[in-house]
C-alpha cells in the first residue's frame, strides 16, 4: 500500500552540520531532474512504482527544504556547459536558416566573448590643420583597418 511521504525522516548529519532528506525524497528529486528523459513519464506512475501516495509527491514538492535543494540542483544542471552549448548550437542553426530573432539572440550571446576595443587618439594636431590630401589618406587608412577588423571578427 502506498505510504504518505510526509516530512518525517529528515536526519541530521553531524559531519556536514546539515539535515539530509529521506532516501525516497532523494529518489524523487533525481527523477524530477531528469526532465524529458524521465522514466516513468508521469508523477502518478512514479508514485505507484515507488509505493508512495500520489498526494505525498505534491506535499513533498511544496516542502521548503525540498524546494531549496531542487532549486540548487536544477541551477547546477542548467548551467552545465554541455547544455548551454546545445542551446547555442540550436540558436546558430536557426539564425543561419534566416530566423532574425535567433540571429539577434546568438549575436547577443557571442558579444560577451568579443574583445572590446578602446580607441585612443594620441595626436596633438587639430584635425582642422590637416590638408585635404592628409585627411583623405587618414580616412582611407582607417576604413581599411576597420574592414580588416570586421572581416576578422566575422570570420571572413
Amino acid at each position: 500500500m502506498p505510504q504518505n511521504g510526509g516530512g518525517k525522516g529528515w536526519k541530521w548529519d553531524e559531519e556536514t552540520g546539515q539535515h539530509v532528506m529521506p532516501k525516497n525524497w532523494q529518489k524523487l528529486l533525481e527523477w524530477l531532474l531528469q526532465g524529458n528523459e524521465r522514466e516513468p513519464r508521469t508523477q502518478r506512475d512514479w508514485a505507484a512504482e515507488n509505493k508512495i501516495h500520489e498526494d505525498s509527491i505534491r506535499r513533498i514538492k511544496r516542502d521548503a527544504r525540498f524546494i531549496k535543494e531542487w532549486d540548487k540542483r536544477a541551477a547546477e544542471l542548467n548551467i552545465n556547459p554541455e547544455r548551454v552549448q546545445s542551446v547555442i548550437d540550436s540558436l546558430w542553426q536557426r539564425a543561419s536558416d534566416g530566423d532574425v530573432k535567433a540571429a539577434s539572440l546568438y549575436l547577443q550571446y557571442i558579444d560577451k566573448f568579443t574583445p572590446k576595443r578602446k580607441v585612443v587618439v594620441d595626436d596633438e594636431r587639430d584635425i582642422a590643420g590637416y590638408s585635404d590630401e592628409e585627411l583623405a589618406e587618414a580616412l582611407e587608412a582607417e576604413v581599411i583597418n576597420l574592414r580588416m577588423v570586421h572581416n576578422a571578427e566575422s570570420g571572413k
